[in-house]
């Protein structure tokens, strides 16, 4: 039965699975940005604002997860799926060990006076990179989620 606590933390992660698919499109946007008037300098400002919002909101969602979401809900019901639950809390772990060393990478492409067009480049493909990472992450919690909740495991006689 579900309880007024367990449906707040739903509605939460709900609300920030959102927001989180927002920003990623926001980032994508961002990443893709072609206008001619658009100076390099200008777009990575642009990056590094989204991103840092995407760090925060995918922050936000790993840990509402971690933390009395739908892991221990899982392994509640479905202990036997505790590998799958700590695959992907290490994709959680990995995911902030990127996004430490992504951000001041890309903040560093500011301190050079001549400007390097590919270092730029694989800052962004590192970002794409991840953004598709995380996109694979979500579609293996829905599986899990979906396996472990809506899986019957018979004994009705």
């Amino acid at each position: 039965m579900a309880t007024l606590q367990g449906n707040s933390t739903i509605s939460t992660s709900l609300v920030e699975h959102r927001i989180l698919e927002h920003v990623k499109q926001a980032l994508r946007i961002t990443l893709d940005w072609q206008a001619p008037e658009v100076t390099i300098p200008r777009k990575l400002s642009s990056l590094q604002f989204t991103l840092t919002s995407f760090q925060r909101h995918l922050d936000r969602v790993m840990s509402i997860e971690e933390e009395g979401g739908y892991m221990r809900d899982v392994l509640d019901v479905k202990p036997n799926l505790q590998c799958q639950v700590e695959c992907l809390a290490d994709d959680h772990a990995h995911f902030r060990a990127r996004m430490r060393k992504l951000l001041p990478e890309l903040n560093s492409l500011n301190d050079w006076n001549d400007w390097d067009d590919a270092r730029f480049e694989d800052a962004c493909n590192c970002v794409r990179a991840l953004l598709d990472d995380v996109d694979r992450h979500d579609a293996r919690e829905i599986e899990l989620l979906e396996e472990s909740l809506w899986t019957d495991d018979g004994g009705e006689g």
